[in-house]
């Protein structure tokens, strides 16, 4: 389903002629309907991998492909299509704070020009999927860290994507919150959509027992089918 070969990511160092490589030589493939976590420390180049995949950032050496079709030469114009069929999860919620948990959820589709009819029933099954189904009218600031993320995750699924990128997504919460966040990632995942997980907590990686790629200073150390926190 994806393929990666030999990436890499150099970003240059300001006010200087060095450069930092965020990603060397990585490769790795992902099948359709794997749950795969990138476990690393902070700055080891798990977001900027993410990034790379959702076609955020291209990299500076090596090909992504997407069931078949190398993204790196893929024009632009056609790259929202692509798009379409990631959702894309954030530590810090990106909810829109003068919208509703309904709003905030449709305006995804809005702004893509959903022409389908039936918005409102997508929404209302996403939330239900989440849990969310009583807090349609609420708006973020009464919402939990845990609801906040589930609203972000139901906004990622409204399009219903293939893949879901999920960067650090319970690092704003505590552990009882965290435990259903991951709940709701494994059902997902169950339903056939691939989930690419990064996080640097021993906790997450261990219970999950799913496929754990390593990364490193920007390098992948181990990428085992059931692996474990190893750093």
């Amino acid at each position: 389903m994806i393929k990666l070969e030999n990436i890499s990511k150099i970003y240059p160092l300001s006010f200087s002629r060095e450069q930092k490589a965020a990603l060397q030589n990585v490769s790795f493939d992902v099948e359709s309907g794997e749950f795969i976590t990138f476990c690393g420390r902070s700055g080891a180049g798990k977001t900027t991998l993410l990034k790379i995949i959702a076609c955020q950032e291209k990299p500076t050496d090596g090909n992504v492909f997407f069931e078949g079709e190398d993204l790196c030469r893929t024009k632009d114009k056609d790259i929202c299509s692509f798009r379409h069929q990631i959702g894309f999860v954030f530590q810090d919620y990106k909810l829109l704070s003068y919208k509703t948990v309904f709003e905030n959820v449709s305006y995804a589709l809005e702004v893509t020009d959903y022409q389908n009819g039936g918005m409102d029933e997508e929404v209302e099954q996403i939330l239900e999927l989440v849990g969310l189904q009583n807090q349609t009218n609420s708006f973020p600031h009464e919402l939990s860290g845990g609801e906040k993320q589930r609203v972000a995750i139901a906004r990622a699924l409204i399009h219903r994507p293939k893949v879901v990128l999920a960067d650090e997504p319970t690092g704003n919460l505590d552990p009882y919150h965290t435990r259903d966040i991951l709940k709701i990632f494994n059902k997902v995942n169950e339903m056939g959509t691939t989930i690419l997980l990064a996080t640097h907590s021993k906790e997450i990686v261990n219970s999950l027992q799913r496929r754990v790629i390593t990364i490193e200073d920007g390098e992948i150390r181990s990428d085992e089918a059931k692996g474990r926190f190893i750093l």
